[in-house]
């Protein structure tokens, strides 16, 4: 019995740092995430495309004031007035 309550505490234990560790959820697909790329013209917004997680789905930027543009290629893509500051930029 001691021995199921060692396991179950070690399992929920990494559970924690799991979620912790927010890079790992983002990278190994589990929740969506958003990068920032050059836009298509040269509009003054930001662009961001984001990438479906296998739980959350894509992230919404509405929150942000962004606008979405289209999804093509297994990516959201969105235009924003001000850079989203929870996503890196590659432009």
């Amino acid at each position: 019995m001691l021995l199921k309550i060692v396991l179950v505490a070690a399992v929920v234990m990494a559970g924690l740092v799991f979620a912790q560790r927010e890079d790992l959820v983002h990278e190994w697909g589990v929740a969506g995430t958003c990068e920032g790329v050059r836009p298509p013209v040269d509009d003054g917004k930001h662009w961001y495309a984001c990438e479906e997680g296998l739980l959350t789905g894509y992230p919404s930027l509405i929150g942000d004031q962004c606008r979405y543009e289209s999804r093509a290629s297994s990516y959201e893509y969105w235009s924003c007035p001000a850079p989203v500051t929870r996503f890196p930029s590659r432009s």
